[in-house]
């Protein structure tokens, strides 16, 4: 049941008033009930009313909530047992500090609420130094489906600690640690793996095992010049997630070991020990993985990345929402998408680059969707709740899937201009997600 909440006159600090319409033949409902609002939650008196609107819930006006519950929002109304739940309440976690939000911040994110109207309740924007743990309390901005063009639908406001927090930031071990102790399980997407850790959890599963590169940490040169014993190639990684980090392809020739980066230039060493010294610097700034460079099908050479993008509806079950194929630059070692790049959807690609038919695109694309969706169980049973994850899987030269990356922090951009229907559903789905999370549906 979806009501609006009005402050009434009332001498009673603790009286909530409903309509008289919710009394259900042979029902008894208490008239002393716990109320909950996100994680906040305080005893309160009920009332049943005959004049008060069908859509409408009514609190004291002396009843102090130590928050902000605005009233011009539709909120889904549970009874069960004494419990009162009013919501759902969620946060998007989206910046790490309140000066980085701004009305053009604040606007990235209208294509999530495309879809307000099916979740409802009170959603609201805040930054990780917004949270006011000994207060249980959040500042930031809600979402105002009703706001006039004359006004920003984006208004401030002190709020509960919500049901459900959706992190869009990646953020720091003290500030994890404490979010987990606020927030538990009601926070998803928090936890990104590192390559590392990656390995670790999904590699002792022999069904994916098949398809991970093989994986190890980068010490010394000593460690490079195994995995050179085993494969042609191999590529050096730093340990953590993210474009932009450094890349290098190493291979090893008559003459030495040739390395080369994301911009196609090299580095060559004439022996182990000039290559030793050139890690001992690299490494000294930051901690890297070696992994087994698979011989992929590349395209006028480009090489090809499948993303597909796994999320979580309201049933809670991963499923595939699209894939997209990522073309890099000529000659690139990379295939992180920029102006000179290409992208194409993931059936177009295995239609036209792959020279699939019909039937083998539609298998081929089933194979990657079980794939991913074994990581994403498996991933989850390991590091924590996730809603949405994006998994860069490469076809080597037989057609075989590798899974290369794993990331949780998507924006969909792509989809922007090339289908935004689809651009609006795929950021309207962790809502969806969050809603069923939260207990309400």
């Amino acid at each position: 049941m979806n009501l609006y909440i009005k402050r009434i006159p009332e001498k009673k600090a603790n009286l909530i008033i409903l309509p008289e319409s919710m009394l259900r033949v042979g029902e008894i409902i208490p008239r002393r009930m716990i109320l909950h609002a996100g994680m906040w939650k305080y005893e309160v008196e009920v009332e049943f009313r005959n004049d008060l609107p069908e859509n409408t819930i009514g609190f004291s006006s002396t009843l102090k909530i130590p928050f902000d519950l605005p009233e011009q929002l539709p909120y889904e109304v549970k009874i069960k047992d004494r419990n009162l739940y009013i919501g759902p309440i969620i946060a998007f976690l989206a910046f790490t500090e309140t000066k980085d939000i701004t009305s053009e911040s604040l606007n990235e994110y209208l294509g999530n609420f495309s879809s307000y109207s099916d979740i409802q309740g009170l959603i609201y924007i805040c930054a990780a130094n917004g949270i006011d743990a000994f207060n249980q309390t959040s500042e930031g901005y809600y979402y105002d489906p009703a706001a006039n063009e004359d006004e920003p639908t984006f208004k401030y406001g002190k709020f509960p600690y919500p049901n459900v927090v959706f992190c869009k930031i990646d953020i720091n071990r003290p500030e994890y640690d404490q979010m987990i102790a606020a927030f538990g399980q009601n926070m998803f997407n928090t936890y990104l793996s590192d390559k590392w850790e990656l390995w670790e959890w999904l590699s002792p599963y022999t069904f994916l095992r098949e398809h991970l590169p093989y994986t190890d940490l980068l010490n010394n040169v000593q460690d490079l010049e195994d995995m050179l014993c085993k494969y042609e190639a191999v590529y050096i990684k730093p340990i953590e997630t993210g474009e932009g980090k450094r890349l290098l392809k190493v291979s090893k020739t008559s003459e030495g070991y040739c390395l080369v980066d994301k911009l196609s230039e090299k580095i060559c060493f004439s022996s182990s020990v000039e290559a030793g010294e050139f890690l001992s610097v690299l490494l000294s700034n930051e901690t890297y993985v070696v992994q087994q460079a698979v011989s992929t099908k590349n395209y006028e050479d480009r090489i090809i990345i499948f993303r597909v993008i796994m999320q979580k509806k309201s049933s809670k079950r991963w499923a595939c929402s699209y894939i997209i194929a990522c073309f890099g630059e000529i000659g690139s070692i990379s295939a992180n998408y920029n102006r000179s790049g290409i992208v194409l959807t993931g059936r177009e690609t295995l239609r036209k680059v792959f020279r699939m038919n019909e039937r083998e695109v539609f298998l081929k694309e089933q194979e990657m969707i079980d794939l991913c969706q074994a990581a994403c169980k498996t991933l989850e049973h390991s590091g924590g709740n996730y809603a949405e994850l994006c998994i860069e899987i490469i076809l080597d030269e037989n057609l075989k899937l590798w899974i290369i990356e794993i990331n949780h922090s998507l924006d969909h951009k792509l989809l922007l201009y090339s289908d935004r229907q689809l651009y609006l559903k795929v950021n309207a789905i962790p809502l969806e997600y969050a809603k069923s999370f939260a207990g309400f549906s």
